[in-house]
């Protein structure tokens, strides 16, 4: 089994760009907690308001559970929008997985 680098894993959660500035949530300080058990990886990130169109809180939760997924050693990744007004839905949405 490979060991889970967390630092490569909060690398790739923070190269998530945010869609509407263009700057990676890393760089606009929004990315927060990274924690792993085993190769199940918790991402907490915030946006830029609480207010943030639903669309794009989603595209970027979305696509952070897709980068740290990809990296070696991770065997899922559940990704929690903190501070938002729909927050819940918006967590569900982003950790939906579609079984095709």
């Amino acid at each position: 089994m490979t060991e889970l680098d967390l630092e490569a894993v909060r690398r790739a959660a923070g190269s998530t760009p945010d869609p509407e500035v263009r700057c990676s949530i890393a760089e606009l300080g929004l990315l927060d907690e990274v924690d792993a058990v085993g190769g199940k990886v918790t991402v907490h990130f915030h946006l830029t308001s609480p207010l943030c169109p639903s669309k794009f809180a989603t595209r970027i939760g979305r696509d952070i559970r897709k980068r740290v997924e990809a990296l070696p050693g991770v065997e899922s990744c559940e990704v929690v929008l903190d501070d938002h007004f729909i927050r819940d839905e918006i967590i569900d949405l982003i950790n939906l997985r579609v079984h095709a």
